[in-house]
């Protein structure tokens, strides 16, 4: 009986640790009860979702040196990509792969491999990849092959890239001989097109455009070495003529250039005086340099010229004469003069060389009226008339007469209709001969007379204030005029 009492003890003593192995108690607390259920050890059960990167090429730009989507000898150019991973993983050592397909093309260096590291999902990156041509590359077209590679092998599907290389072409220039300067005025409707083009392959077309109306292509040109030469008439229309050659070499290399050709119909006729060598009355250094230059400086903006130098009256009688029967016909006329000049009796009268002048009433009988010029210019019915006397010097024969003359300098002269009567200075004063090569006057207005787009008004203007300043306000020169219409030496481009 004491041996099933203690068997039963044990069995008690193993039922109760049986119960705190296995958290089976209840305990109650003063002020708190708490319940511990026994729960049986699960294992966790999770679910992965996997996603996969997926890289795309989003950009892919070629620029060469040159900018002719040519790659030529010893040029260099630019492989700009742009790779995007659109997947939803990261895409792990990106890295392009870059080799030409055709493995015996030569002269040609470029980047075969380059890394760009880990993707994340919707990370884009960008990278450059450089292609150079070195001096032994031949005429072809070179494929590469590009591959954007992933650790995991979720790559792009390789992409072909085609590249025209070149060897190195040499020289490709367009030269002008005629016309000569980028903006020129002629005063005949046809003229001659003559161009020098150096190119290091065959010419392919050469085309001339009028006011972009083609005027001439797929002309024959004749060649020596690799200089060829292009001679053709063009035929102008009046105004504003815009001519644009194009040349496109064999390697398709195009070359353009643009000349602006004023042609201008009306018709100028000048006469020029100059008398410097005044056997009675000193001479002086500059008139004859002055009627030089403005007989040059009007023959470039159209004028046909008769220009003369150190007459005595009857030849300057006789010139103008001549120059106011030819008048009939042209639109514009005009006179200028630079030497000695006088008023008498409110004329003006300009000196010829051989003048003594030994009293002042001689004036009217050894010199010449500056009215004379006039008369003949408005009977020719000439549209617009211009008179520019850069006469106003300090009188030389005053010092030997009994009585002085009316004024200084020049009178003032009405300028008939359609006519613009131009002075070195202000009536009743002087003006310098000037110090240098040319008149101060006249220095400044072979200037203005070149500037295009000026109104004749708008010219001596101009020329009014550069002889101010640079005399110090002591000369200002003068003008009367009733012109009808606008004339420009050098009409302005559109």
């Amino acid at each position: 009986m004491r041996a099933i009492n203690l068997l039963i003890t044990k069995l008690i003593v193993v039922a109760i640790f049986i119960c705190f192995t296995y958290s089976l108690q209840s305990q109650v607390i003063p002020g708190q009860v708490k319940t511990i259920k026994l729960t049986a050890p699960r294992k966790k059960e999770t679910v992965e979702i996997r996603g996969f990167p997926r890289l795309q090429i989003e950009k892919q730009v070629l620029t060469d040196e040159n900018n002719n989507n040519v790659l030529e000898a010893n040029e260099s150019a630019k492989l700009e990509l742009k790779i995007n991973n659109l997947g939803n993983n990261i895409a792990k050592n990106v890295r392009i792969n870059m080799h030409l397909t055709d493995e015996t093309l030569k002269g040609l260096l470029y980047d075969s491999d380059i890394d760009i590291g880990d993707l994340m999902p919707h990370e884009s990156k960008s990278a450059t990849l450089v292609i150079a041509a070195d001096y032994k590359v031949p005429k072809a077209t070179a494929r590469f092959k590009l591959e954007v590679m992933e650790e995991n092998g979720f790559n792009v599907p390789p992409v072909y890239l085609d590249i025209a290389v070149r060897p190195e072409m040499g020289t490709f220039t367009l030269g002008w001989i005629s016309p000569g300067i980028p903006d020129t005025t002629v005063f005949e409707p046809d003229m001659p097109l003559e161009l020098k083009i150096q190119s290091g392959s065959p010419i392919k077309t050469i085309s001339v455009f009028k006011n972009d109306i083609i005027q001439i292509s797929d002309y024959d040109l004749r060649k020596y070495k690799n200089v060829y030469a292009f001679s053709h008439p063009i035929t102008l229309s009046e105004g504003q003529n815009t001519v644009r050659v194009k040349v496109v070499n064999e390697d398709n290399n195009e070359i353009s250039d643009i000349r602006k050709i004023f042609y201008q119909k009306e018709k100028r006729l000048a006469l020029i005086i100059g008398n410097s060598d005044y056997i009675y009355g000193g001479s002086l250094p500059n008139p004859v340099n002055d009627a030089r230059a403005m007989a040059d400086a009007l023959k470039k903006v159209g004028f046909e010229v008769m220009e003369y130098e150190n007459l005595k009256q009857p030849d300057m009688k006789k010139a103008i004469d001549d120059f106011g029967n030819k008048l009939y016909g042209y639109d514009v006329g005009l006179f200028y003069y630079a030497g000695h000049g006088i008023q008498s009796d409110g004329f003006n009268y300009l000196i010829p060389v051989e003048a003594q002048l030994l009293a002042y009433e001689d004036v009217e009988y050894d010199c010449v009226r500056a009215d004379r010029i006039l008369s003949k210019m408005e009977y020719a019915s000439t549209d617009v008339n211009v008179l520019i006397l850069d006469a106003c010097r300090d009188n030389p024969f005053e010092r030997k007469w009994n009585r002085a003359a009316a004024g200084k300098g020049l009178a003032f002269m009405d300028a008939p209709s359609g006519s613009l009567v131009a002075y070195a200075t202000s009536p009743g004063r002087t003006a310098a001969d000037g110090a240098g090569k040319n008149g101060l006057y006249t220095e400044a207005l072979l200037k203005y007379i070149q500037k295009r787009g000026l109104q004749i008004e708008e010219v001596f203007k101009n020329v009014r204030r550069e002889v101010e300043s640079k005399s110090g306000g002591k000369q200002t020169p003068w003008e009367s005029t009733s012109l009808k219409g606008y004339f420009y030496f050098k009409k302005r481009f559109e």
